[in-house]
């Protein structure tokens, strides 16, 4: 059973959370967020230096609710091509969640960006070079380098949110950069490509548009 703190310290990064997401990280107020989560000021110093702090903690947390979340439906997937697609749509279903004024407090400090980066890439990035090393092995994929194909992915994940952070892709544009860019890696790395597939209800409800190619129906993600 958890404890009172935890119930709490959940509480707090939920409308932290919330917060930071609807008004960005400077226009927030410790008090705010004390009274959003219905602890005192004190309690939250208690745990955290600044504010900085616990932003930085809700960005980890995301970071690590995505991983878990993403390690028990890759248990669920059959093969290399579905836990690729998976991996897409789950990180794309993330990234819509996530607003531009968000993305911008990460750039704003770029000690924090850099630390996040370093953590993803130890945690993240390992999680997708597993997918495409089991893949190797079971002949799903084709003789690349797996840690470079997934750091690939994961700096092309940076640049995309400096797009968003400067509002030049609105969610639309950023669905159909990851269909073509799980198109792109599919056939670059798949020894069996199986295009295109129809992006699943739980990643998006996006609807495909009249005169578009058959390829580009498929959904994926830049956020992982």
């Amino acid at each position: 059973m958890a404890t009172q703190w935890e119930l709490k310290h959940k509480r707090l990064l939920e409308q932290a959370e919330r917060l930071f997401f609807e008004k960005g990280l400077k226009a927030v107020t410790m008090e705010e967020i004390a009274a959003a989560a219905g602890i005192s000021k004190m309690t939250i110093y208690n745990h955290f230096d600044s504010k900085e702090d616990l932003f930085k903690e809700i960005t980890l947390e995301m970071v690590r609710r995505f991983n878990e979340e993403m390690s028990l439906e890759l248990q669920r997937q059959p093969d290399t091509y579905s836990r690729l697609k998976a991996y897409f749509e789950k990180g794309f279903s993330v990234s819509k969640t996530v607003t531009p004024e968000f993305y911008q407090d990460l750039y704003d400090k770029p000690h924090l960006l850099l630390e996040i980066a370093a953590y993803k890439r130890e945690t993240t990035v390992k999680l997708l070079t597993n997918i495409l090393e089991q893949g190797k092995a079971a002949g799903e994929i084709q003789e690349a380098d797996p840690a470079f194909v997934a750091m690939l992915l994961d700096v092309l994940t940076v640049g995309i949110m400096g797009l968003i952070k400067q509002g030049d892709f609105n969610h639309e544009e950023l669905l159909d950069f990851n269909i073509k860019l799980f198109q792109f890696i599919s056939r670059g790395v798949m020894a069996d490509v199986r295009l295109p597939w129809e992006p699943s209800e739980a990643a998006d409800q996006h609807q495909k548009k009249p005169g578009k190619s058959p390829d580009d129906s498929a959904g994926g993600s830049t956020v992982g």
